[in-house]
């Protein structure tokens, strides 16, 4: 432990509730993260496609927006990314109906027909609001995959969780963040842990 943080802890102890409330707001908060990551591979990737996002919600709307989301934010870090049209062109011609059941060779031959180097897969688990006793907040889990459409291997996946309900949330019933600002939220730090 470094000199600052001790003394800061030491500080924080000699006022039991002060620490208290360093230990809730410490422990409160955001979001959960789990990612794999190919890291000899990633570096040779230089434009991609992203596929149509699978919705597993309610939110009619929720694997599009999440789609848009990635796109922007892949843009928004210097990546080529193809235009979404072209992508549902293509899997209309191959006659692809359903992105979850892709084959090593579908992938090849997107690759192929778009000249892209990877492509980005994934699901929306949650996308929504949820209420509590006096309080409301937005929730959101996506997983996204990069594919390598040579080999047809994952080069990284994560799965990314932000929002719930934190500390002040809970406590005071403060208005936290929006659902499309946890959403962009929820892909920024996704794409964090591979840029």
């Amino acid at each position: 432990m470094n000199l600052y943080l001790t003394r800061s802890l030491s500080g924080l102890l000699k006022y039991p509730a002060l620490f208290l409330l360093f230990l809730l707001l410490s422990g409160c908060g955001g979001g959960k993260t789990i990612k794999y990551y190919r890291a000899a591979d990633i570096g040779r990737i230089t434009r991609l496609a992203v596929m149509p996002i699978e919705n597993l919600t309610s939110e009619k709307e929720a694997g599009e927006r999440i789609r848009r989301t990635v796109i922007a934010e892949l843009l928004s870090r210097g990546v080529d990314v193809i235009e979404p049209g072209e992508v549902t062109r293509v899997l209309k011609e191959l006659k692809v109906s359903s992105v979850g059941s892709l084959s090593i060779k579908d992938i090849e031959k997107i690759g192929r027909e778009l000249g892209v180097d990877a492509v980005i897969t994934g699901s929306v688990i949650a996308y929504g609001t949820s209420r509590g006793i006096n309080v409301s907040y937005p929730e959101v889990t996506v997983y996204l995959s990069l594919i390598d459409t040579r080999t047809g291997n994952i080069l990284w996946s994560v799965w990314n969780t932000e929002g719930g309900p934190g500390f002040w949330v809970r406590h005071f019933g403060t208005e936290g963040k929006s659902l499309s600002e946890t959403a962009r939220d929820v892909v920024k730090k996704a794409f964090d842990t591979l840029f």
